[in-house]
């Protein structure tokens, strides 16, 4: 069964609505969903909310930088790690497939690893471990797994999240 994504309040949605049912979390400036082929475990990609073409990683505004790099990435990053312990991360921001979206700001999250990682039933080899992530020569990963990635992260997330809540309660 599906996990509800987690939503910012009042948060844009921009982009491709085919990729939606890879959402994990929406937040106020960004999305973070599933890579659709899951070539590497746990990979996913942020995209950013703001429309426009041809965005450079330079080009944010002081906001979408802070929630990028103070929220979204320690809070992907976090469940990654306590969900498949990544040896290692690799990050992209290419915005090279002009025909796919013109260039739209969004990274590339690429969890690597030294040795393969088993996840509902599929192995996952990360056989440029070393090198450069791509070209990879893992098939991608069927549907049904890449919706279970996408539910791990969302059920790690929202407990992580709970688990602050409740930390703050105590204080």
């Amino acid at each position: 069964m599906a996990q509800k994504t987690i939503d910012a309040k009042d948060a844009p949605r921009h982009g491709d609505p085919q990729y939606a049912q890879f959402d994990i979390k929406h937040y106020s400036h960004w999305t973070l969903r599933t890579g659709d082929k899951q070539r590497y475990l746990g990979q996913a990609l942020i995209w950013l909310e703001r429309d426009g073409d041809m965005q450079r990683l330079s080009s944010l505004t002081e906001a979408e930088r802070s929630e990028l790099w103070n929220v979204v990435l320690p809070e992907y990053e976090a469940a990654v790690q306590q969900l498949w312990r990544p040896d290692h991360m690799n990050y992209a921001w290419l915005g090279n497939d002009f025909h796919l979206h013109s260039g739209h700001g969004h990274l590339h999250l690429i969890p690597r690893y030294k040795a393969p990682r088993n996840f509902v039933g599929r192995e996952f080899v990360d056989d440029r471990w070393g090198h450069n992530y791509v070209p990879c020569t893992q098939e991608p990963a069927p549907v049904e797994v890449v919706h279970a990635v996408r539910d791990a992260l969302i059920s790690q997330m929202l407990h992580h999240r709970s688990v602050l809540t409740e930390n703050v309660k105590h204080r």
